[in-house]
């Protein structure tokens, strides 16, 4: 996964934190195409907003399968039996 010395520990974020960080690296992807010029700039904004979707994603994966295996019944046995 990307890692810039400057982005926050991700997994600490809440989930309203996160889609504000989301909403608002979209808000300077979209003007930073509008108006400067800068590919490199660019380029890393995309990066970082990246990890914060990948981010989104996984804890969105990750609840869907919670709540599967809570309405299956199954019991929690957290992470002593990976079938995977």
């Amino acid at each position: 996964m990307y890692f810039h010395p400057l982005q926050e520990e991700i997994g600490n974020l809440t989930e309203e934190a996160l889609s504000g960080r989301v909403r608002e690296l979209t808000r300077k992807l979209g003007t930073a195409r509008r108006w400067m010029r800068n590919p490199d700039m660019i380029s890393q904004i995309e990066h970082a907003l990246s990890v914060y979707r990948i981010e989104q994603r996984n804890r969105r994966i990750k609840q869907w399968q919670d709540n599967w295996k809570k309405n299956r019944g199954e019991p929690e046995m957290g992470e002593l039996i990976n079938i995977e």
